[in-house]
Formats: structure tokens, sequence, C-alpha cells
């Protein structure tokens, strides 16, 4: 992460000093900020996320779709100077500050939602979910030229693109919990299956890990 330019040494003394959290996840750790004091102090953006209705509305007629992915979504957003001595964390090897977005803040998915966003606007049969792109095109002419238009923007505004997770010129692929398809908008069978699959609810956190995966269905 500091050869990527994504944390800072710090040297100097700091404000704030956060706690650091390593999470697991399969085939690699994530370094993730536990920022609990700050997050109090944040001010939230609380940007909107499309809607359901309105990826229907925008995928209705559509028989052509890509999927692109934004590579190392958080850490493509600049923190100015300032902030970045707010994210000083603690490590067994000193002290460091996230240069880009870091996991953890309360505000970062609205931050990201709203730069990924700006950074598509007036593009017309373009839907922007966090770091996923959706490109949909009523017959493959239509779609190429919605596609052309996205890539250039993307290399305009410096946002990098994740090859491996991207999904081009097809009929049918699986977006934010649904599957789109020329016939309309679908459940996804492995999100309902993993739904159904849930332990109950016993308390307020299971009651919101519940509700937060319904809400993509």
């Amino acid at each position: 992460m500091e050869r990527l330019g994504v944390i800072a040494k710090v040297d100097k003394p700091s404000d704030w000093v956060n706690s650091m959290v390593i999470v697991q996840t399969p085939g690699k750790m994530r370094i993730c900020l536990d920022p609990n004091d700050l997050n109090k102090c944040v001010k939230r953006e609380y940007t909107s996320l499309p809607t359901i209705d309105e990826v229907l509305s925008k995928i209705s007629g559509a028989k052509v779709f890509t999927k692109i992915d934004a590579k190392d979504g958080y850490w493509q957003i600049p923190l100015t100077e300032k902030s970045s001595f707010l994210t000083v964390f603690n490590t067994p090897h000193g002290r460091y500050r996230y240069t880009r977005l870091p996991f953890g803040l309360n505000s970062a998915n609205e931050i990201f939602q709203k730069r990924m966003t700006q950074a598509m606007e007036n593009l017309d049969g373009v839907i922007v979910m966090y770091d996923d792109i959706l490109i949909c095109g009523r017959n493959m002419k239509e779609h190429d030229e919605i596609l052309e238009k996205v890539l250039k923007r993307a290399r305009n505004v410096g946002l990098r693109l994740n090859l491996k997770k991207c999904k081009f010129r097809t009929d049918e692929l699986k977006y934010v919990g649904h599957v789109v398809t020329k016939d309309g908008l679908k459940a996804d069978p492995d999100k309902v299956s993993d739904i159904l699959k849930m332990p109950k609810p016993e308390d307020k956190a299971g009651v919101q890990r519940l509700l937060g995966s319904l809400n993509f269905l």
C-alpha cells in the first residue's frame, strides 16, 4: 500500500490516531481503518443510489449489455492533505496516513458513488452503482457507441478499470444482486439462496444484515 501511494509514513505529531483492522478475504488480507471516533465527526453526503425502478427504465428495450469494473475503487479517490492527516492509524511498524479514500469511513460509499456518478454523468444507457458501470444498448451498434463514450470518459477522468472483472457484449449478466437480461431484470438466484440460508435474526445486527441483503432484491 505504501509502494502504491495509498498510505504514507507519519513521523510528526497528529491530532487523530485511529486503529487498524485486518479483514480476511479469500486469498488475501485487507488493511482497513477503524475510525469509530472520527466517524462521529464526519459530515455525511447521503448520496442516493439508483432505484430498481430507475434501473428498469434504463434497461427497458436493451438487448446488449456490458459491465465495467473500477479497479481498487476507493483508492482512486485522492484525499486532501488536511483530510489525509485525519486518517492517521497505528501499526506495529509506526503510524501511517491514507492518501486515498480508505475503507471504514462512514461517508466513503457516498463519496465514491458521487464521484463515479459525476464521472459518467449525461451518458445515456449507463447505470453507475459504486464500482460497477452497466452499459445498455438496444442493439450492438448502439451498445458499442455507448461503450466507446464510456471508455473515453474513463480515460479523460483517469479512471482505471479491472479487465478481469469486466464482461463485454452479452445478453445477460449479474449486476448488484440481480440478473440483467434482454427480457428485463431478475433476482440473482445465488443471492436468493444466500438469504434463504441466513440464520434467523436474533438481535438488531442480525435484522440489519437481513434487511441489507433484501434491499438488493
